[in-house]
């Protein structure tokens, strides 16, 4: 059997997002390169056991937190009180993961912004897709030269690599579905 490394990858990239460190933080609290580290969370580089180690350390996490899910079931049930938070430096606003420990394709998440709250190009890459739906209130969505108004209902769907910002310019909360593939959180 072949170890899942994409699965770890996205577990490591997962928790660190959680805990607010940017690659760097973990360069120097692994002694590890980012380039490293940006390969591992990728699933492009297998990590030697050493390696994981120092990064199940970095991120306070044990190892065997990494193999959970391995021959497990491919179905996940998030339970609204279960959901992860995770936190963007450079963004406001609360994220709750709603495709936790799936270690699938699809990265999936619920936003909440509050007036004046606003998500800045957090999962520019490549290849890649994102698709917001507008659940409740309205944001303006800029997408390249483009400028967006979505109001609750309204879905946008754009490529990733494409610089993209949302702000929430209205007087009450907004909440989104975010879809991205793949999945970055």
């Amino acid at each position: 059997m072949r170890l899942p490394i994409e699965m770890i990858g996205n577990k490591i990239r997962m928790i660190r997002k959680e805990r607010g460190y940017t690659l760097e933080t973990m360069a120097n609290k692994t002694g590890l390169s980012k380039g490293l580290l940006s390969q591992v969370e990728r699933g492009i580089s297998q990590p030697s056991l050493d390696s994981l180690w120092r990064i199940t350390r970095a991120l306070d996490s044990s190892i065997t937190h990494f193999f959970e899910d391995v021959n497990q079931k491919h179905v996940y049930v998030t339970r609204k009180e279960q959901r992860r938070q995770v936190v963007f430096p450079e963004s406001t606003g609360t994220y709750s993961l709603l495709s936790a420990g799936s270690g699938g394709k699809l990265g999936l998440m619920e936003v909440r912004l509050k007036p004046g709250e606003v998500i800045v190009d957090q999962f520019i890459q490549q290849d890649g897709e994102e698709c917001i739906v507008v659940n409740q209130g309205s944001v303006v969505v800029r997408v390249g030269d483009e400028v967006h108004h979505l109001y609750a209902g309204d879905s946008l769907y754009f490529a990733s690599a494409q610089s993209h910002v949302v702000e929430n310019a209205d007087d009450g909360e907004a909440v989104l579905i975010w879809a991205l593939t793949p999945p970055q959180l």
